[in-house]
């Protein structure tokens, strides 16, 4: 694999896509490692966007929890719902699994970050090497290219003299030098940046599905704490055995009515 040194932290982009160098590599060649170097550069975006909007989710979760607990802790000690003791308790319940859920928010924004962004980094590290290798094999296209011109120069000309036959042998050694470098190198990316692809793209695969997997512990355990604060239903999906389904749709609407025909909510 390719093992040239950089400092990996240092933020940088595959921008550069090969320079063709007919008719040292044919066309064939050239258009071949192009396509490898723009599928590694699309990975490669892609991945410091995932990066970016992870680090973006967790700082938005922990917003939204932390208003949370604050709603709900200003709920509680406000002396309004002391009034009743059935709002009351409802506050209170409401408070203990705001705070719970911020557990098991601790406990997701960690998983985040070690299953999902700590792999993400390391991965993006890579990148740097393989510019580096393309960079590399620039410097080989324009030593070829320098070493091509002057071949011709002393091949095109007419009249020679000894002194140019001298020239000219000796820059055909240093084209077809330069020549074999360069298609040495060409061949070595091309066999080794579509395994460095396959690799890098089954490594996010267990990153996504630890997102996934973490997900769902975080939504199911917010839906199952939320769903305590609901009344008991029956069968039939109302709060309880001696009200029916339309009865207690009826009483939700009427809820809903009431709170529209606030003065505060007609003046928002």
């Amino acid at each position: 694999m390719i093992t040239e040194h950089r400092n990996p932290l240092r933020k940088q982009y595959i921008t550069t896509r090969p320079t063709p160098a007919y008719p040292c590599l044919t066309a064939e060649e050239d258009r071949e490692l192009d396509i490898a170097v723009q599928r590694i550069i699309h990975v490669e975006i892609t991945t410091r966007r995932m990066y970016k909007e992870m680090k973006k989710y967790i700082n938005a979760i922990k917003q939204v929890d932390s208003t949370d607990q604050a709603l709900t802790s200003n709920l509680v000690q406000s002396g309004l719902v002391h009034v009743n003791d059935n709002l009351r308790i409802l506050m209170e319940e409401f408070h203990s699994i705001t705070t719970q859920i911020g557990k098991t928010v601790e406990e997701a924004v960690i998983f985040y970050q070690k299953s999902f962004l700590e792999p993400l980094k390391k991965l993006r590290e890579h990148f740097a090497y393989i510019r580096d290798a393309l960079n590399k094999r620039e410097d080989l296209v324009s030593t070829w290219k320098t070493a091509h011109t002057n071949f011709k120069k002393y091949n095109d000309r007419r009249e020679k003299k000894a002194s140019d036959h001298v020239k000219l042998n000796k820059e055909k050694i240093a084209e077809e030098q330069a020549g074999k470098e360069l298609k040495a190198y060409h061949a070595h990316l091309l066999t080794e940046l579509p395994i460095f692809l396959e690799k890098r793209l089954e490594y996010m695969k267990p990153t996504l599905h630890a997102f996934i997997a973490t997900q769902l512990e975080y939504y199911g355990n917010s839906t199952r704490l939320f769903t305590q604060l609901m009344p008991e239903k029956n069968e039939s999906g109302s709060p309880n055995s001696s009200m029916s389904e339309e009865d207690y749709q009826r009483e939700i609407d009427t809820n809903f009515k009431r709170i529209k025909e606030l003065t505060i909510v007609k003046h928002c």
